[in-house]
């Protein structure tokens, strides 16, 4: 069984669902250090005048101690306003934006004062969008306990969900000790995407690396077609 391991992030990229899309498992990283200015609570989007980021505003006070997990959303600042005109300025006349527009603002809109379920929700709505049907499950769920380094907390989430095979971001290859993984008879892959090329507004030259929401607005039901041409083409042994 192969599984994926990925923090929740914010409106995540297609790289995300592609590794989500590609894996029997995927469990949501959520018992892990917050990271300042990182995406777990902001992402680009293509505005007129380029790529721009959205962002929730989360309470700082702390957090190099709290885990994502634990994470509040700094409601006083009244966000979601700013946050939805972005949206709607960026993406409001694309072709398909009605199609996931109303859901998506719901989301934004619901009262919450935790980043992990409006990150969760809208993963849902994007995953849904895109036909990934990968069964998903968070890391806190499984109770793990303390763990002493990165390479462990990784392979005891593996042995909890009975994994033969982990498929690890191309950035694994500088952190993981693979001989633990080895010595446990779990394989490491390493995930690679091709960001796919696809019709988009505001711009004539392409602009990769963007929220799902990007290819979803402008490609609306062919949007997890195009996805699906990339799966399992980037997963390369670590022998």
């Amino acid at each position: 069984m192969l599984v994926a391991i990925h923090q929740p992030e914010h409106l995540p990229w297609l790289g995300f669902f592609h590794k989500m899309k590609s894996v029997d498992v995927f469990v949501f990283l959520d018992d892990v250090q917050f990271r300042k200015n990182y995406f777990q609570n902001r992402n680009r989007i293509l505005g007129s005048n380029g790529p721009q980021w959205v962002t929730v505003p989360v309470e700082l006070r702390g957090h190099t101690g709290k885990t994502l997990r634990e994470m509040k959303i700094d409601n006083q600042h009244r966000w979601q306003r700013k946050y939805w005109g972005s949206i709607v300025q960026s993406y409001g006349k694309h072709p398909y934006f009605k199609e996931y527009g109303s859901l998506l603002e719901e989301i934004i809109n619901q009262p919450t004062d935790d980043l992990l379920p409006l990150n969760l929700d809208i993963i849902e709505l994007f995953r849904e969008a895109l036909g990934v049907e990968t069964p998903c499950i968070v890391a806190s769920s499984l109770h793990l306990g303390e763990v002493s380094s990165s390479t462990e907390h990784l392979l005891r989430i593996c042995q909890e969900v009975e994994a033969t095979a982990y498929l690890s971001g191309p950035f694994g290859r500088e952190y993981l000790d693979q001989d633990v993984f080895r010595r446990k008879r779990i394989e490491i892959l390493f995930h690679e995407f091709t960001y796919p090329i696809y019709p988009q507004w505001h711009t004539e030259q392409f602009v990769p690396d963007l929220s799902a929401l990007d290819l979803m607005c402008n490609s609306g039901p062919g949007a997890g077609s195009l996805l699906g041409q990339q799966v399992f083409n980037g997963c390369t042994s670590n022998g």
